[in-house]
């Protein structure tokens, strides 16, 4: 029989985990703080710990590094209903066993508790761990409690406790470079330089000089020595964000410097070696410019020794109302206004938009919709979504068929701009066979499956829409 910890200030969940652990024939140790779960460590030496963030006085982080302190490898489960990365990070790198977010599955607990109890029964304890203590935010961060974003965090957490060169994948607006520095942030490197270039944004004579520097006089307008951003790194972090821009010969001159690990200002031959990690980032299918003759495959195998994928917004949806409150109280400081919370059906028609833009989309319409907020609520009529889904309404006595064709044409260009954000091929295609067999089903609705009146109705000669409606029987 083993011993196992519950640390958790909800006295619910150290019952439910009591019960389980016994039906499980151990013994459940409980603890309401930090504080208390130190002093059961200390007195009943427990065989694995399930311990919440959030309890009075010392969190579950701080009682953590303390742990590590005292009992190296105890393993521990940390928990949390809140779901910030530097949490989940920090929790990574102090070696906890895993991170769960609240509401936990009970079958899950028990697979951990097998493989808690395995690990300790084969590695002993030990009293030596490093613990440092996370930063203070002075940066826009990562926010998230969905599964996907859980895994990215707890793989951002491992990539932190080394030097790998890592590729960050996922569409445009997700935060690809905020994943970037919330690595760097809690990594070795943290208080070296973080160094970012946009591949894309800087013409392609230049980008050369910009990420190598160059001697004085190495050509024309060379007037000074410039030194370029892999030697600003130092021993920090290079992003290379967009590096599916990169043309093809820098992309050569790239691979010699990550098989080499030296670069050369340009004019000069004196190697200069590489100290910095590099983290690239693209929002295309790096595989697919391989094959399209437009992406080094030598070089794609160096960049992807790590690849971490950014799921995209309309992937995580019940990350957008903890988005959304994180927005709200980041805007309401910048706009110096009391706004504090969401009327109903705000969450709710937020979490009904598609976000082709993703995160940078969700957080520019809390900013536009704050700016017209008069109270300390932002409200539906505030609500400034773009490309929301037209309200389709019954016609009125009056109205016009003008009025008809209106909403028609706004509800096809919503639709094809869904199809684009979900990058569907064949869109226009794909829209006017859609739009044709939902008429040609409609007409024959009304014409009680009569061909010939239906053909009229549309306009069609019989044969034409025979010959459309294949499937059905003439």
């Amino acid at each position: 029989m083993s011993k196992i910890l519950i640390a958790d200030d909800e006295r619910a969940i150290c019952d439910a985990f009591s019960r389980l652990f016994e039906m499980e024939g151990h013994e459940a140790l409980i603890a309401s703080n930090g504080k208390e779960a130190l002093q059961v460590i200390r007195e009943q030496h427990p065989d694995a710990v399930f311990m919440d963030v959030r309890m009075p006085g010392m969190d579950g982080i701080e009682t953590l590094a303390q742990i590590r302190d005292e009992i190296g490898g105890l393993p521990v489960v940390i928990m949390t209903a809140y779901g910030a990365m530097e949490t989940a990070m920090e929790a990574v790198r102090l070696d906890a066993f895993d991170y769960l977010g609240k509401p936990v599955e009970l079958t899950r607990v028990r697979q951990l508790l097998h493989q808690m109890l395995e690990q300790s029964a084969t590695e002993p304890p030990t009293s030596e761990a490093e613990t440092e203590q996370p930063e203070p935010e002075t940066e826009p961060r990562l926010v998230g409690q969905s599964a996907p974003m859980q895994e990215l965090f707890k793989l951002m957490g491992l990539l932190t406790t080394n030097n790998m060169t890592v590729l960050i994948t996922g569409e445009s607006g997700v935060g690809k470079e905020l994943v970037a520095r919330g690595i760097h942030r809690h990594s070795r490197q943290s208080e070296a330089p973080f160094v970012a270039i946009n591949c894309a944004a800087i013409p392609e004579n230049l980008l050369e000089s910009e990420l190598f520097g160059h001697e004085k006089g190495a050509f024309t307008s060379a007037e000074t020595r410039r030194i370029g951003r892999f030697e600003s790194a130092a021993e920090g972090t290079l992003f290379l964000d967009e590096i599916g821009e990169l043309p093809l010969p820098l992309q050569g001159k790239l691979l010699r410097v990550l098989q080499e690990r030296s670069f050369e200002r340009i004019g000069s031959s004196t190697p200069i070696p590489l100290r910095a990690r590099l983290i690239t980032a693209t929002n295309r299918n790096l595989a697919q410019e391989v094959t399209d003759k437009c992406f080094r495959e030598d070089l794609l195998h160096r960049l992807n020794l790590v690849t971490l994928q950014v799921p995209p917004l309309r992937n995580r949806q019940e990350d957008i109302g903890l988005l959304a409150h994180h927005f709200l109280k980041q805007v309401a400081g910048e706009l110096n206004k009391p706004l504090s919370d969401f009327e109903p059906g705000v969450i709710e028609r937020l979490r009904a938009h598609s976000w082709p833009g993703n995160v940078r989309e969700l957080e520019h319409v809390i900013k536009r919709s704050a700016l017209l907020a008069r109270g300390n609520k932002l409200t539906n009529h505030d609500l400034a979504l773009e490309n929301e889904p037209p309200k389709i309404t019954t016609q009125e006595a009056g109205s016009t068929s003008d009025d008809t064709f209106r909403q028609l044409s706004e509800t096809l260009r919503y639709a094809l701009r869904q199809l684009v954000a979900e990058k569907t091929e064949g869109s226009f295609h794909t829209l006017i066979s859609f739009a044709e067999g939902e008429l040609i089903d409609e007409a024959l609705r009304l014409c009680d499956d009569n061909q010939v009146s239906a053909a009229k109705l549309l306009g069609l000669h019989r044969t034409t829409l025979r010959n459309k409606i294949p499937s059905r029987d003439n």
